[in-house]
């Protein structure tokens, strides 16, 4: 009786076992994270060029205010957020200037700004670039992190490189190299284990000592 008592227990506690363990694994899948580092040929004066993120490529939209397909849109220095007035999404960006673009593993909450009719959210203070005027007239991004919501309402955190085909020469204008890392599953962490996680696995520790236990 003994024996049959301690072979049920141990298969209950071994199925627990197994369901926080593919729980904590599903978890850890979910959490899709995509970190990229690429260039936007922006170089077209007349046409956007429309970017999504979850997509890491440029998409072809007919309307930019009927779709949630795209997230951000270049048009050389000119750029906009599918939120607000340029989009029917729920893009918004909010700035971050005293921190590194590796230190930020969460979007913080705070005041979420979309495209306006007088300015779009880059734009916002001194602008993602800085002009130097003649003689060499570059663009020369500025050192700030953009903490965007996507236009489907996930977190990225992005920081422009550069302006030109080639950034060490300032050769080749309006093509905008940017990095970021796209938090897949509508949390606010850039890591690929967020804290949630924790508590299931300190749950698995008990439970697995309980099973040696018995």
């Amino acid at each position: 009786m003994k024996r049959l008592m301690y072979i049920h227990n141990f298969i209950l506690s071994t199925t627990t076992l197994f369901i926080l363990t593919f729980s904590i694994s599903q978890l850890n899948v979910n959490a899709e994270i995509n970190h990229k580092s690429l260039t936007v040929d922006a170089t077209d004066r007349e046409k956007w060029v429309y970017f999504s993120l979850s997509e890491s490529d440029v998409v072809d939209i007919k309307d930019q205010t009927t779709s949630i397909k795209w997230d951000i849109g270049f048009k050389r220095t000119a750029i906009i957020t599918n939120g607000g007035v340029s989009g029917p999404g729920d893009s918004a960006t909010l700035i971050l200037t005293e921190t590194s673009f590796d230190n930020i593993d969460e979007a913080p909450k705070g005041d979420y700004v979309s495209d306006t009719d007088q300015i779009p959210t880059f734009a916002r203070g001194d602008g993602w670039y800085t002009y130097t005027g003649p003689p060499n007239h570059w663009i020369l991004v500025n050192e700030k992190i953009y903490i965007l919501r996507t236009a489907k309402g996930n977190y990225a955190k992005l920081r422009f490189i550069g302006y030109y085909e080639n950034n060490d020469a300032k050769e080749g204008s309006g093509h905008i190299s940017f990095e970021y890392v796209l938090q897949n599953n509508g949390t606010r962490f850039f890591i690929n284990s967020p804290p949630a996680s924790v508590n299931a696995i300190k749950k698995l520790t008990i439970t697995w000592a309980e099973v040696k236990k018995n």
